[in-house]
């Protein structure tokens, strides 16, 4: 594929946006979704946190092994099947009655979904000369945080007209009709992958910096993804919010913040990268704790849009760091290492412990806990500086 100057790369960006986007959504729907299915299943908090985890542990498996399957038929090969995959994968959820049939599906839902990332990205560096690479990425990544605040909206307009499975299934054949658009248009990269470099990744496995920011970047995931997929039990549950009053304050708390990872890169250039890192999740931590136990009203309110606002300046710095991890001829394999792992642990073990807590004593106990755990992330951060020094 011919790199080419911004402009001209914009319809095959968008095009992959847009797809990211449909991916991403596909997974975080089931947040604002938890109240109504808990209701109908008649399930605990426990168990319908851990839809999260079975969609983390797929995902984790498949991004791992995604290397392998582009590797085989190519990334665009890949995309298409990730994305033709996803949607299948939620029509067959309106034909699960119970919980060991919804988790198995969920799991089959980040099989699927986890598919797409490194070939997206991949596509991109190839789409996109080097010196409009980072303008490249940033399109693309407007497309998880329009996912945060779409994903609500969405439920609130699907389910004024539809059951739960009948909204799921229509997003799943919009997922099919765009994998097989894709498929059929000139935009891709008709590249085959790379598998992975085992001996690259035993060589991270024994870095103790390797593991560290395993930890803060789960602590990270959990301050935003984990946090987000039990807030709407949290706001309806704990502070008798009406469910659609509470999607549309999650919707709002994420609208805030879709810019604020600019500012995050910034102050990582200003400052130094582990000094905001540490920082973050400081604040994050103080947030989510006051979340948990302020009362309702307004404060309320500022708290739940405050806490993603400082949540995702995490990223740009903690990127920034655990690229530099290893020696350069791995290129960013701790990325692709240590992304699957955090996820898995901030994006669906957490979200599974606030809610068996939840299930003992509040939704609000499992926020102060995870709250509690940023905060001690960040004072290991402050301590284990990866290398890099303050105001660097």
């Amino acid at each position: 594929m011919e790199q080419n100057s911004l402009s001209r790369a914009l319809g095959g960006l968008l095009f992959l946006a847009g797809l990211f986007f449909l991916n991403f959504t596909s997974r975080v729907i089931f947040s604002p979704l938890l109240p109504f299915i808990e209701q109908e299943m008649g399930l605990d908090h426990a168990q319908a946190g851990s839809f999260f985890l079975f969609i983390s542990a797929g995902y984790f498996f498949s991004i791992l092994a995604s290397g392998f399957v582009s590797a085989q038929i190519g990334h665009k090969k890949t995309i298409v099947l990730s994305t033709i995959a996803s949607g299948a994968v939620l029509l067959t959820l309106g034909f699960c009655t119970n919980l060991f049939t919804l988790r198995l599906t969920l799991f089959c839902l980040g099989l699927a979904a986890g598919l797409y990332l490194p070939s997206g990205l991949a596509t991109i560096s190839r789409l996109v000369a080097p010196a409009y690479l980072a303008r490249g990425m940033a399109i693309h990544e407007l497309a998880p945080n329009l996912g945060f605040v779409a994903a609500p909206l969405f439920c609130d307009m699907l389910l004024s007209f539809f059951t739960w499975q009948q909204g799921l299934a229509w997003l799943g054949v919009v997922l099919i009709m765009s994998g097989v658009g894709y498929g059929l248009s000139s935009h891709g990269s008709k590249k085959i992958g790379k598998a992975p470099d085992l001996s690259g990744s035993v060589l991270l496995f024994r870095m103790g910096s390797f593991w560290g920011m395993c930890l803060l970047f789960s602590l990270a995931i959990c301050s935003t993804l984990g946090i987000y997929a039990m807030a709407p039990l949290f706001l309806v549950n704990d502070h008798g919010m009406d469910p659609g009053e509470a999607n549309s304050l999650l919707a709002l708390s994420r609208t805030a913040s879709i810019l604020m990872p600019l500012a995050g890169g910034w102050l990582g250039d200003r400052f130094g990268n582990h000094c905001v890192m540490g920082a973050v999740l400081l604040i994050t931590g103080i947030l989510t704790v006051l979340m948990a136990i302020v009362a309702d009203g307004i404060w309320l309110m500022v708290l739940v849009v405050a806490q993603p606002l400082f949540a995702v300046c995490f990223f740009p710095s903690g990127f920034a760091v655990l690229s530099k991890l290893g020696p350069a001829e791995y290129g960013n394999m701790a990325v692709s290492l240590c992304i699957p792992l955090a996820f898995l642990v901030g994006g669906g073990v957490m979200p599974t412990l606030i809610g068996m807590i939840g299930d003992v004593a509040s939704i609000s106990s499992g926020f102060i806990f995870a709250g509690a755990a940023m905060i001690l992330g960040a004072c290991f951060s402050f301590f284990v500086t990866f290398g890099e020094t303050c105001y660097s």
